[in-house]
Order: C-alpha cells, then sequence, then structure tokens
C-alpha cells in the first residue's frame, strides 16, 4: 500500500467529496466546511493553503463562525501542508484535543471489481496524483468471517439508533443528542451510507460503532467503537470491527479506514490496519475570544 496515494485519494473522495445530513456543505477556494444544523459539530473537512497565507485563512474562518455563534473543529493530517499548521491554530485560540492515528485496511476485492474500481479512480484523480495501488496485501478472511460469538445487531430504526448513541453518551459524556439526530436523518434519507451496530447484553446496550459509505468512494470508514466499562475484555469491540470489516467488503470497497486511540490502534491493528499518518483535532468556541 502506497501511503501518499492513499492519502491523496482519501483527501479526494472522503475530506472533499463527503456528503452528511443535517450539515450545510460550504465549498470555498481554500476550505470544505460543514455547518451544523444543530448548536454543536460543524467542522473543516478539507484545507489547502500557501504558507504565507495559513495565518489569514484562520482568522477568516474564525470570523465566520464566530459570526453564526457557533463552535467548530478543524481536523489537521500530519500528511497536510504547510507543516505546523496545528501550531498556527493553537497561536489563534483553538485548544488541541487528543491525537489519533489514522489507519488504513486493504481490502481484498474481486478481479472483476478491481479493475472497474481502478479506472474509476484514475478517471477521477489522474490530475492531481498518480492512481491509487490496488494492492490487496495478505489478508486472513477467516479472521472477518469467521462465526462469531458475540451477537452484533444491526439497528435501522430511532429506538436502534438511540440505543447505540447511549453508549456512546456514557462512555465519552456529554451531549450527544446533535449527532444522534445526524444518525437518524442519515439513516432515514440516505441508507445506503451508513451501517450502525450494537451489542445488548440481554436488552441493554453495551457496545456501539457504526460504518459509513461515501457514494463513489473506495473507501469506507469505522466510527464509534465503544463499550461499556463494565463490559470491557469480552471480545465486543473486536466483534464489532470483523462485523464492520465484512460490510464493508460486502460493499467492494478498497480501503477501509479508522481514527484509532490508543488502545483502538492496538486492537486494529490485529486484523491488518496500517497506520498511515496523525489526526490531530483543534476545537474553537466563540467564547474563547
Amino acid at each position: 500500500m502506497n501511503n501518499k496515494q492513499v492519502t491523496d485519494a482519501y483527501r479526494r473522495f472522503e475530506r472533499q467529496g463527503l456528503v452528511l445530513e443535517g450539515f450545510r456543505k460550504e465549498v470555498t477556494p481554500n476550505v470544505v466546511r460543514f455547518v451544523s444544523d444543530g448548536e454543536s459539530g460543524s467542522f473543516i473537512s478539507f484545507f489547502e493553503v500557501p504558507e504565507q497565507d495559513a495565518d489569514q485563512l484562520i482568522q477568516q474562518e474564525i470570523a465566520y463562525f464566530t459570526t453564526l455563534g457557533k463552535d467548530f473543529e478543524w481536523k489537521v493530517f500530519s500528511t497536510d501542508e504547510p507543516a505546523g499548521f496545528g501550531e498556527k491554530l493553537v497561536s489563534q485560540g483553538f485548544v488541541k484535543e487528543s491525537t489519533e492515528s489514522f489507519m488504513v485496511l486493504p481490502l481484498p476485492v474481486s478481479q472483476a471489481t478491481e479493475t472497474e474500481t481502478e479506472t474509476e479512480i484514475e478517471t477521477e484523480i489522474e490530475t492531481e496524483t498518480d492512481a491509487v495501488e490496488i494492492e490487496p496485501t495478505r489478508f486472513e478472511p477467516d479472521l472477518a468471517l469467521r462465526s462469531e460469538a458475540v451477537s452484533v445487531v444491526e439497528v435501522i430504526d430511532e429506538a436502534g439508533i438511540r440505543a447505540a448513541m447511549s453508549v456512546q453518551e456514557q462512555v465519552f459524556g456529554g451531549n450527544w443528542e446533535d449527532h444522534t439526530a445526524e444518525l437518524i436523518a442519515t439513516k432515514q434519507k440516505r441508507p445506503d451510507d451508513l451501517k450502525i451496530y450494537v451489542v445488548f447484553d440481554a436488552e441493554m446496550p453495551v457496545s456501539s460503532a457504526w460504518l459509513r459509505f461515501t457514494e463513489g468512494s473506495p473507501f469506507a470508514g469505522l466510527w464509534g467503537g465503544a463499550t461499556l466499562d463494565s463490559h470491557r475484555g469480552k471480545g465486543y469491540y473486536s466483534a464489532l470491527v470483523k462485523r464492520r470489516i465484512r460490510d464493508a467488503m460486502a460493499k467492494q470497497k478498497q480501503y477501509l479506514t479508522i481514527d484509532a486511540s490508543e488502545m483502538s490502534r492496538v486492537i486494529v491493528e490485529k486484523h491488518g490496519f496500517q497506520h498511515v499518518a496523525i489526526t490531530s483535532p483543534y476545537l474553537w468556541k466563540p467564547t474563547q475570544e
């Protein structure tokens, strides 16, 4: 797997091509921003700016979101340019949150699908970079596809989604209502873009996660992945990873991605995920001025 080619493709298909319910997507010459319909959750998914103009761009985005009265997140990849952009954000009042590892799992695809997908990607990105290498590395299907003792349930209605998000709220704290509303809206309006999973102990949701797809993209993304403290060490997280690998393969995706914490990184590495970059989220709140 060629890391640069993968990050270039991810930039185009996911950071620039992303579509989300519950957000107003705005594309400018320098940034792609998503403005949340709710009070929180707005973010900048992509930016491109010469180093000499970086400070001015940051000031412009601060002014824009401050006018809206919204906080926003600016995620920076270690592969982004200009180098040191995160330090510029901090110098202008952003708060750096926990870094994570951007990791990628190349998925095996059938020969027919591989040829079709490679042609599509070459057409889409040949003006910016070399074509993405389709290089299915050694993969152990049994690891992802074997029957599991843990029962992972895909939920599709509002009650099921709220059960999934109740786990996230208990594990991470905070108010998840805006995020929950976005997942419900997505499942209702763009059902093929999202799969949500819950592990139940009797009738109590104890672990949850979701899998996102962007139409036309070779990537699928792992998100969530939380287990109640009282139920850790039972293989629930791994079961959720395996199920999502299987479903991404069924969708004929080439790559599965995750922003992994240190705890998650240890687990997903066992499933073949490879470290590609570091991601660092920076948060701005209007009250920080």
